[in-house]
């Protein structure tokens, strides 16, 4: 099921009442959720066609982090509120405006901005939401993630998946460029075996962009995508491919890593002395 059939199933009243948007870029999540919010908070005419885009309703829900964003009081984001992490007290709060009346809607949406960051007390206190909402006027909820997998099972189970898209393709010339800053080190350490050079071909991927954001994805996927352009481009022994290869790999597991407090740093450094000289 796409999206348009999902906006379809908003639009007639017969939408799930908790949504997986996974896939796509970070802003595509969240136009997902504001287009759907719109349509199920419209306040056109039932015979009309939702989202109207003119109401009251439609002009007011915005995206919160926008600058000078309208307000809707019955459209609620959980945003995350620490580097690495949304905490359950944050999550309990944010679950409290299920269980007051809508203010001006015939119901309410609520959006988890990046379900993936939720503690696991976070994470079970949602999940009672799910499992017992109140009933007394529709309520909605959209989990937004880079990939439903990094989600408990538990709210997988009970919540239709929606798949966006794959991200936006990484830039070649970014590539190409990481690339050649990490080849220049990485051939120096193959040669002389200088811890020094480990730091520096690491120095070299945190170059890009991205990095600000613990739970980035992109940073990672641009660093493994030069490795394997360095390996595509250069002639090494087969023993040091196979190792770049393998730590390409590592790269794309590394975000969960991440949220444990570990530097970006710290990792890829780690990560590439576990390859190269481990």
């Amino acid at each position: 099921m796409d999206l348009a059939s999902i906006q379809a199933l908003a639009s007639s009243g017969r939408l799930y009442p908790a949504v997986i948007l996974d896939g796509g870029d970070e802003t595509v999540r969240q136009e997902a959720s504001v287009a759907l919010a719109r349509t199920l908070l419209c306040a056109a005419p039932e015979e009309a066609a939702r989202p109207c885009g003119a109401c009251r309703g439609c002009t007011r829900i915005a995206w919160p982090e926008a600058d000078g964003a309208p307000f809707h009081p019955d459209f609620h984001v959980l945003l995350r509120d620490r580097r690495t992490a949304t905490s359950a007290e944050a999550t309990k709060q944010f679950a409290q405006a299920a269980y007051q009346a809508p203010f001006e809607a015939s119901g309410q949406v609520f959006v988890v901005s990046e379900a993936a960051t939720l503690t696991p007390e976070a994470a079970d206190a949602l999940l009672k939401l799910l499992e017992e909402p109140p009933r007394q006027s529709p309520r909605h909820f959209f989990l937004l993630s880079a990939t439903r997998r990094d989600l408990l099972p538990t709210l997988r189970s009970r919540s239709l998946s929606i798949y966006l898209g794959a991200a936006t393709a990484l830039d070649e010339d970014a590539v190409r460029e990481l690339a050649e800053g990490f080849g220049g080190p990485i051939d120096r350490y193959l040669s002389d075996g200088s811890p020094v050079d480990l730091l520096l071909a690491a120095e070299a991927l945190l170059a890009s962009k991205g990095w600000e954001d613990p739970r980035a994805r992109r940073p990672w996927a641009l660093a493994a995508a030069a490795i394997v352009r360095d390996v595509g481009d250069r002639q090494r022994a087969p023993r040091a491919r196979r190792a770049l290869l393998d730590l390409a790999s590592d790269l794309l597991d590394a975000p969960r890593w991440r949220v444990r407090g570990i530097s970006q740093a710290r990792l890829l450094e780690g990560m590439l002395a576990r390859r190269l000289a481990g």
